[in-house]
């Protein structure tokens, strides 16, 4: 019976152990993928299953099943389907794809349209499954955390936007300006602080971050004139000169205003001091023009520029609604007709 013995000193049994644990590894390491597989495979099913209208196939996921095109084909179909405005169509096509292709990468892609597309679409909560759908299987996706925090931030749940944020943060540590721009805005919404707390706590983000400028100076601005003269940046003038624009006389900090050469141009062409003869910037210099000739038949309005994407907008905005970028509003100056109510009372 000794012969078959083998002793745990014997340099054959660490070969036969070590056979045995690379055997047990591999088994459960097969089976583990074969459950994660499967459980993914039914999670895309109850995805697929919250969105099916109806039970009969569309002629489109038909074709997509019965048809001999590639996916690439059909994802371009998608797409333009998209860019013409008909998300019907291309919501459509995205979850017939799912349905017939297996591949997780591919349907990784797949959701992130989907949930894009859902998106444009207005349909939030649709949207916001989609992606979550992508982060069960596929967490380290910065897109769909991305999404997620648009998503949050629309619905107005800036709390559960700054916990996206923090994931986010772990995979691109340069969007820490993402959660400094949540943070303001969730300072913008609590009802728990009073209008003084609130400025106090922007006041204290942009000393020390300094950015996020036009979005805290025009708060203070509106409710806290003097703190806003009290850190005011002058190297802001320019950005905020819609917000200056339209400040009460009794807001204005005159010896402020007289230290810089934009603000004293500025103010001047508004009629409110004079302390310029004239402007390096053509619409100011116009409407100084006419202060000194006694008309005041023209004023400004502002359009606003994305200095990222360079699209335009007619109200101002601390995120982009084309490109989604954050602090990059720039104000356009346009003269136009000053505009005089008339009393037309018949008393």
């Amino acid at each position: 019976m000794n012969t078959f013995y083998i002793a745990f000193r014997d340099p054959l049994f660490g070969i036969i152990l070590f056979f045995l644990l690379l055997f047990l590894i591999s088994f459960l390491s097969y089976w583990g993928g074969r459950y994660k597989a499967s459980r993914a495979h039914r999670s895309l099913e109850s995805f697929l299953g919250k969105f099916d209208e109806s039970s009969d196939p569309t002629p489109i996921a038909s074709q997509i099943h019965n048809n001999t095109l590639n996916n690439e084909s059909w994802l371009l179909l998608a797409q333009s389907f998209e860019l013409q405005g008909n998300y019907e169509k291309s919501v459509e096509i995205y979850l017939a794809i799912l349905s017939k292709y297996s591949d997780p990468l591919f349907q990784k892609e797949v959701l992130l349209l989907l949930g894009k597309t859902y998106f444009k679409a207005g349909f939030l909560e649709r949207s916001r499954v989609s992606f979550v759908q992508v982060l069960e299987n596929h967490p380290r996706t910065p897109v769909a955390l991305h999404y997620l925090i648009l998503l949050y931030e629309q619905l107005q749940q800036f709390d559960k936007a700054l916990e996206v944020s923090e994931s986010l943060l772990e995979l691109q540590p340069q969007s820490h300006s993402i959660q400094t721009y949540l943070q303001c805005r969730f300072i913008l919404v609590n009802p728990k602080l009073s209008i003084d707390e609130r400025c106090e706590q922007l006041a204290a983000v942009y000393r020390e971050t300094l950015s996020l400028g036009y979005l805290i100076f025009d708060y203070l601005f509106t409710h806290r004139s003097a703190l806003a003269w009290e850190i005011f940046d002058h190297g802001l003038a320019h950005r905020l000169s819609d917000v200056l624009w339209r400040l009460g006389e009794e807001k204005l900090d005159l010896a402020i205003i007289s230290r810089n050469v934009y603000l004293c141009e500025l103010f001047t062409a508004r009629g409110a001091v004079e302390l310029a003869q004239n402007s390096s910037v053509f619409e100011l210099d116009t409407l100084i023009a006419l202060r000194k000739c006694g008309s005041s038949k023209a004023t400004l309005q502002f359009e606003y520029a994305c200095s990222e994407c360079k699209q335009i907008s007619f109200i101002p905005f601390h995120r982009c609604p084309h490109c989604h970028t954050i602090d990059t509003v720039s104000p356009i100056l346009i003269l136009s007709k000053e505009h005089f109510e008339e009393n037309n009372s018949f008393q």
